[in-house]
């Protein structure tokens, strides 16, 4: 019995215990149950087994015939689900052990358990990981398998759109990143080809208009030619001209120039002549202030030649007509004041279109070295473009050599655009098996016969639309020459 006890401490010691009557009613647990389902004893004691169990499964038959195989002395052990205090879920391997009474009979039985809610929690996170994570490569080698059939077929637009996590997502972003690299390649590729096959026509039927045009380029230039050697007789005459009215301009300028210095002497005359006027006038001015005096001194003459009588009547006599001299000087003085007014009035209005006149010379003079200065840009201009027409001149007949030899490198290029050409539609019949989810370019048309040239050029220009930039403007460099 005291082996037995101390077997009995061991165990309750590492696991958890817990007794019930056969009924399920609890009967005492130890310490380590306590901590796994946080009941207290006496919380627990008395209570049966189902406040631990689900609703459910507690109302189950299942459950109720468990409870009749323990009573019956059946021994039950494997992992259990159950709710600790607060509905925690708690899984424990545990064993129900019947204990068996002296007469054969169960008794009671004792549950003995250890608590594997984490191991189990973990247990299930790795199978729903590992389900999940399947379900995941199934998914990807589902999708990469339908892609890769479609790319196997050229379909450059067969990426995988499912939405993924983990590996399978970076999986997925890689190949849809390969294939679309893949579709940008054949793409360019594609539009290069087009563009490839549309210059290749185009360079071909430039090259037979090439051949023709050289010929009329040729007598055009001829043509040219000529008319540049008169337009640059022309054009020398022209600055002859120019030369000429420059000189001409600057005469007048001179002459602008001599007529500004007359009408400022003649201005500096005429105000002389106003300043000996003013003098004069002053002069007057004093002239008449003197017979004034000269008429009070012989009315005071008279008056006193009368009070001397007799005596002074021949003082009397001589007192008047010195007065009546007086009165003469003044009246001339003031006529001579009045025409010297008037003079001086007119030579001020004199002086005024003296000075208009200076003003308007000297705006014709500056007009005129307007003109002077135009004149002998125009004639500047002139000489330069003589010159200029001169190196245009040599120009064209250097064009005129290098389209003769134009001519005899047409047949070569002509074979090249041929080769071009053919090389151009083999590459486009190996590409075209590629789907890259864009419009095809258009066919390109055959060359058109010479006589049918609208329709030919709206042809070239849609070919040529098509085409990269690069080929666009080399054709119309070709369209230009």
């Amino acid at each position: 019995m005291q082996d037995l006890d101390g077997k009995l401490a061991a165990i309750s010691r590492s696991q958890a215990v817990i007794e019930f009557n056969l009924d399920g009613t609890i009967i005492t647990a130890n310490a380590n149950f306590e901590a796994a389902m946080g009941y207290r004893l006496d919380e627990i004691r008395g209570t049966h087994h189902r406040q631990f169990m689900d609703p459910a499964e507690a109302a189950s038959p299942e459950y109720a015939a468990f409870w009749r195989d323990l009573s019956a002395g059946q021994f039950v052990a494997r992992k259990f689900r159950r709710f600790a205090k607060g509905g925690r879920e708690v899984w424990l391997q545990a064993s129900y052990n019947p204990i068996i009474g002296a007469d054969g009979r169960p008794e009671r039985v004792i549950k003995l358990a250890v608590d594997i809610t984490e191991d189990e929690h973990a247990a299930h996170r790795a199978e729903a990981k590992r389900v999940a994570d399947e379900a995941a490569q199934a998914q990807l080698v589902d999708a990469l398998g339908s892609a890769l059939s479609r790319l196997s077929d050229g379909e450059l637009t067969a990426r995988v759109e499912q939405s993924m996590d983990g590996a399978q997502a970076r999986i997925r972003d890689d190949y849809n990143q390969a294939v679309d690299s893949l579709r940008d390649a054949i793409g360019k590729v594609t539009g290069s080809v087009a563009g490839l096959r549309g210059g290749a026509v185009e360079i071909s039927e430039a090259a037979g208009d090439l051949s023709r045009r050289t010929e009329q380029q040729a007598a055009s230039l001829e043509e040219t030619a000529a008319a540049l050697d008169q337009i640059t007789v022309t054009v020398r005459k022209s600055a002859d001209g120019a030369r000429q009215a420059s000189a001409a301009a600057n005469e007048a300028r001179s002459e602008a120039d001599k007529s500004e210095v007359v009408v400022g002497e003649a201005v500096a005359a005429m105000q002389a002549i106003r300043k000996s006027s003013d003098q004069i006038s002053d002069i007057i001015g004093v002239i008449d202030e003197i017979a004034f005096q000269t008429n009070l001194l012989a009315l005071n003459a008279g008056v006193e030649a009368a009070r001397a009588g007799d005596a002074g009547r021949g003082f009397a006599v001589v007192a008047s007509e010195v007065r009546a001299l007086a009165q003469r000087s003044a009246e001339a003085a003031k006529e001579i004041k009045t025409l010297i007014s008037t003079s001086g009035q007119q030579v001020s209005q004199g002086v005024t279109r003296v000075d208009e006149t200076g003003a308007a010379i000297r705006n014709i003079a500056a007009k005129v070295s307007q003109m002077d200065a135009l004149v002998a840009e125009i004639a500047a201009a002139a000489q330069e473009q003589a010159t200029g027409l001169g190196q245009v001149n040599a120009a064209v007949n250097q064009m005129d050599q290098i389209t003769q030899q134009n001519a005899a490198m047409v047949e070569e290029a002509t074979a090249a655009s041929m080769s071009l050409k053919t090389e151009a539609e083999a590459l486009s019949e190996l590409v075209e098996r590629f789907q890259t989810g864009e419009r095809p370019d258009g066919v390109v048309r055959t060359l058109q016969p010479r006589d049918s040239r609208p329709a030919e050029k709206a042809r070239v220009r849609a070919v040529a639309g098509r085409r990269p930039p690069e080929l666009a403007v080399v054709n119309d460099a070709w369209e230009e020459f």
